[in-house]
């Protein structure tokens, strides 16, 4: 399947229902040291929920629970669904970053939550394919659940993606980043064009924070032991 008509796909879903981005106002509990100017890490808070629900992840090399990923790193896992056009112009970036700076010490885990269709890690990794992303395991809920999305992405009585958990090397979440990044330096005019954003992903422009010397400045404080 080549990436237009995997991403044209997807474009329909998305014009189905956007994600809802946004957060509690307050402080970053992370935009300290040597990321206190970071704008990146400005946008993060607390999460009211510090601990990750205790479910099965699925991947193209088994079954897995979610703790058993973490490996004792630190962790950037956005929680992402198909049909999230920002989860989708945020996943190049990631990449880039992964590549740059996963160690182990680190890593970014995307984690599908929350589908509207039954992904399988198999059509993960054509999706991760597509948007220059292979670097990724291509992970899922088993049973198509949406289990993460509910307890982690939630504000009030909203469920926001795209929804990015900063989890320390205990497994506690110290943080999380609702989808405030994904504005960074998307053009407004593409705001109702999914299609077009999820193309550019798929070219392998920047479109959010993430791309930025900023996204660069915080996966390397991170790789280098700032919540050890």
């Amino acid at each position: 399947m080549n990436r237009r008509a995997v991403l044209g796909g997807l474009a329909g879903l998305a014009a189905a229902g956007a994600a809802q981005a946004g957060d509690d106002d307050g402080v970053s509990p992370i935009a300290t040291g040597v990321l206190a100017d970071n704008v990146i890490a400005k946008v993060f808070r607390a999460s009211p929920v510090d601990t990750l629900p205790d479910l099965r992840l699925d991947t193209p090399n088994g079954a897995f629970q979610i703790a058993e990923v973490l490996q004792g790193r630190t962790v950037l896992m956005p929680v992402f669904a198909e049909w999230c056009v920002p989860c989708l112009v945020e996943m190049p970036d990631f990449a880039r970053l992964q590549q740059a700076y996963g160690n182990e010490n680190f890593a970014i885990l995307p984690v599908l939550s929350w589908p509207r269709k039954q992904m399988t890690p198999l059509a993960i990794g054509t999706l991760f394919q597509a948007l220059h992303a292979g670097i990724f395991t291509p992970m899922t809920e088993q049973r198509f659940g949406g289990n993460l999305a509910r307890r982690m992405a939630r504000s009030g009585n909203t469920l926001s993606l795209p929804c990015n958990l900063l989890i320390d090397p205990k497994g506690r979440v110290v943080a999380r980043e609702m989808g405030l990044a994904s504005n960074g330096v998307t053009p407004a005019k593409d705001a109702n064009d999914p299609y077009g954003r999820a193309e550019k992903a798929a070219a392998g422009q920047t479109q959010s924070l993430w791309g930025t010397p900023a996204g660069d400045a915080f996966a390397k404080a991170l790789a280098g032991g700032f919540l050890n």
